[in-house]
């Protein structure tokens, strides 16, 4: 999670066919510019080719359809895994279909696919993104981090690390890179790799807890905050953070899912088939206080977390992987202000600022 921000001056498509860690530093705050609209990531089911797109306006509370295939006269793809905004430009990364789909953040029109495969001509499962610089960065499950150039969209640079790497984010001059524990593997995935991103090699692993996974930002303090899964049975989902000054890793508390705005986490909390596991709070991470945000019962799988990064509203999916899914929209005091229905498996809410 990831700040899928865009801080460039564009137009948003014309909305046609809708329905209805603890730190005491002083952090600048940057200007604040109004978000048109939020990009909502649909995965769809493992193998059926149903990956979509969507565009709602919050200031109309409309919602789009796929916009994708609208925009573009074909599907998105096959596993639809996590989407960048960067500049005019998003990136989405189709993870069965081996591709990563560039596009212009004003229509949703493709620029350029790139298509990723080995030297078997084999697909390669793009990941997760991250951006600094003129490069976005991105993972894969061939053990890699690759660099694209934002302006020729060309990949530039390509660093084994091995293992499966997932989410990853950078602060201060570095990649943070989860590698996490796929199934197959015996050991290990509990690590994170540092890159430096100046010469783009690794420079250390950083230890944390089992299975770093689909979780990793950089928080509105510069620190980096992660979640690490666990084995699904006696260790845990939990929230730990990383000071990219010092490389010191500290553990916070329970998490699945978190997103930040300014001295505030918000952290969801569900486990599947652990009972009363569910709970969404808010944690401040200056006092180190943490408070309930809403009432997590209303909720069957709340499974995705993200905040405008202008009015400061939550958006919350509840999502399923075998029907629609629904996302609901809170304001930071967690009052609900909106649902609408979004497809199957939803990834989550990326903004679009003008």
């Amino acid at each position: 999670m990831r700040k899928h921000w865009l801080f460039t001056v564009i137009a948003v498509t014309t909305f046609t066919g809708f329905s209805s860690c603890s730190d005491d530093d002083d952090v600048p705050t940057p200007p604040e510019t109004p978000v048109t609209g939020a990009y909502i990531l649909n995965t769809g089911g493992m193998g059926s080719n149903n990956s979509s797109l969507q565009l709602y306006d919050p200031r109309t509370n409309a919602i789009s359809g796929d916009i994708f295939e609208k925009n573009n006269a074909r599907k998105l793809g096959d596993t639809a895994n996590d989407l960048y905004i960067y500049g005019s430009k998003m990136y989405i990364a189709v993870s069965t279909s081996g591709k990563i789909e560039v596009l212009n953040t004003k229509g949703a029109n493709v620029i350029k696919t790139l298509t990723l495969k080995n030297e078997a001509e084999q697909p390669i499962s793009p990941r997760f993104f991250t951006a600094a610089g003129d490069n976005v960065y991105f993972t894969a499950y061939d053990g890699t981090v690759s660099r694209i150039d934002t302006t020729s969209l060309e990949i530039t640079g390509k660093l084994n690390l091995g293992g499966f790497p997932e989410a990853l984010t950078n602060a201060n001059g570095k990649l943070y890179i989860n590698q996490s524990k796929y199934y197959t593997m015996p050991d290990g995935g509990n690590t994170i790799s540092v890159v430096d991103i100046a010469t783009f090699t690794k420079t250390k692993d950083l230890e944390v807890l089992l299975n770093p996974s689909e979780v990793s930002l950089t928080a509105d303090n510069g620190k980096v905050y992660f979640v690490s899964v666990g084995d699904y049975a006696d260790l845990r989902p939990t929230l730990q953070c990383i000071d990219p000054q010092t490389d010191i890793v500290t553990q916070i508390c329970l998490a699945s899912k978190v997103a930040n705005k300014g001295n505030k986490m918000y952290i969801l909390y569900s486990e599947w088939g652990v009972e009363d596991s569910k709970e969404i709070s808010v944690l401040d991470l200056t006092t180190g206080v943490k408070t309930k945000f809403i009432d997590s019962k209303q909720f069957s799988n709340p499974y995705t977390i993200d905040i405008d990064p202008t009015s400061g509203n939550v958006y919350i999916g509840d999502v399923s992987y075998s029907s629609m899914s629904d996302m609901y929209v809170f304001d930071s005091e967690g009052n609900l202000i909106n649902t609408f229905e979004t497809g199957i498996g939803t990834a989550g809410a990326f903004f679009v600022t003008q």
